[in-house]
């Protein structure tokens, strides 16, 4: 009986982990998409003010959501989006538009499949 019980808890636990872990990784995502659209904008209409406060938006709510990612997706993964990220802090910094774009799409990629890389699904468990 006692077993039955540890087992019901264990997968209970695996359960409330995989549902706060999902929400947390879809609230990310939502924050992301909504930061880098702000970016786009603003790239297009060339105000690199609202460009640095929104890469530092971004780095704050990276941040948030940093331990979470630790859990699920590689080390090196987490690295490629920080380093991407201070890439884009520093082209925004001289304003070089060409380098900042290209690094920008990179960056907005990698984050974009955070939800396939660290989320979980039917198709995973089958």
């Amino acid at each position: 009986m006692s077993r039955i019980v540890v087992a019901v808890c264990i997968l209970a636990l695996m359960v409330g982990f995989i549902g706060f872990h999902t929400r947390e990784v879809l609230a990310l995502n939502k924050d992301v998409d909504s930061i880098c659209e702000k970016i786009e904008k603003d790239f297009q209409d060339e105000n690199w003010d609202n460009i640095k406060n929104n890469l530092d938006d971004l780095e704050n709510r990276w941040k948030k959501s940093r331990f979470w990612s630790c859990l699920t997706i590689s080390t090196e993964d987490i690295e490629e989006i920080e380093i991407s990220l201070e890439q884009c802090k520093k082209y925004a910094k001289i304003e070089a538009d060409d380098n900042f774009i290209g690094e920008f799409v990179m960056l907005k990629q990698k984050m974009e499949h955070l939800p396939h890389q660290e989320g979980f699904s039917i198709e995973e468990l089958l």
